[in-house]
């Protein structure tokens, strides 16, 4: 019987064409491996924050804002936190949003219901209560004041993995304030005097850039100035307490007056008792403003925020009630 040699090219390209199947194999289950590696390592992630480095989870699902300040970024970025503090749920802007949300109560929030809903993160400006929070689940520390609005959003769409969002949110807003100062300013001179003014009980305040109350989106965004006497008197703290007789020299070059009372949901009554008292005198008549019929009435709720959901509704307030005494 006689046995045929094979040829020896085509014993080296089997051997080849075998040894690279293998060598596929092995780098395929090498390489699905690896890529199982890094969905581990993925789930979290550091964040530096001004409390030092915090591990955080990729994409946290169990919000908790234990600082009403912060309830309206977390919004902003489509994220519905499972708790969230303060006054907001009864701000007629947030009221949708938060129709499923669990409240923790107001300036100290309460730890056992936090515990209760499991956060995955929790958010605050609370050096109070900030230890307590930090055993419950890993607490981002964002000192309130450090960022503007936009830095804050930006900040929270960086911890929150969405970021994405952030950019979009504040693009958007930007082409509506484009369009709102076109219309605003083909009525309403860039140059007027406004100021903002709060009663309260016993007191009368002045209200800055820094302080809500319209302030962020008047003199930074539309660039309307305060009067001069008013820009020196809150440079300092952002806000300050007046006299009934000094109105006259603070508010009498001011060509339009955004008036804000203060009542029992923010913790002080018998504003708007002090507002009639005010209001019917004579040196509050003769103010410029009031004779022109540009005094606006805000509710402290609506206007007591500053993160961008608060600041795109008082945007629309503002351009519309400017408007309407034209």
């Amino acid at each position: 019987m006689t046995i045929k040699r094979i040829p020896i090219f085509i014993l080296t390209v089997v051997l080849v064409t075998l040894l690279g199947a293998c060598g596929s194999e092995s780098n395929g289950a090498a390489e699905e491996l690896e890529n199982s590696d890094s969905v581990e390592v993925s789930e979290t992630r550091v964040y530096e924050s001004v409390k030092g480095d915090i591990e955080l989870p990729t994409n946290p699902e169990r919000v908790v804002v234990a600082v009403q300040d912060y309830v309206g970024d977390v919004l902003a970025l489509g994220v519905t936190p499972v708790g969230a503090a303060g006054w907001v749920f009864d701000t007629p802007y947030y009221e949708q949003q938060l129709k499923d949300v669990e409240s923790v109560g107001e300036t100290m929030v309460s730890v056992e219901k936090i515990t209760g809903l499991k956060p995955d993160i929790i958010f605050t400006y609370s050096e109070e209560q900030y230890e307590d929070l930090s055993k419950i689940a890993p607490t981002v520390f964002i000192p309130y004041g450090e960022f503007d609005y936009r830095e804050r959003l930006k900040e929270f769409g960086k911890i929150l993995g969405k970021e994405k969002e952030a950019e979009e949110w504040l693009a958007n807003l930007d082409q509506k304030l484009e369009k709102k100062k076109e219309e605003l300013f083909q009525h309403v001179d860039k140059d007027d005097k406004v100021a903002i003014v709060e009663l309260a009980q016993k007191e009368i305040y002045l209200m800055g850039i820094s302080y809500g109350r319209g302030g962020e989106i008047l003199y930074n965004e539309l660039d309307f100035s305060a009067p001069s006497k008013v820009e020196e008197a809150v440079s300092e703290d952002g806000w300050a307490s007046i006299s009934l007789e000094t109105l006259p020299d603070f508010l009498g070059e001011a060509d339009h007056i955004f008036l804000g009372v203060r009542d029992s949901e923010v913790g002080v009554e018998g504003g708007e008792d002090r507002k009639d008292d005010i209001t019917s005198l004579s040196l509050w008549e003769e103010l410029p403003a009031v004779e022109a019929g540009n005094i606006y009435e805000y509710e402290v709720q609506t206007m007591y925020f500053q993160d961008p959901i608060a600041l795109d509704n008082q945007l629309d307030f503002i351009v519309e009630e400017m408007l309407s005494s034209e």
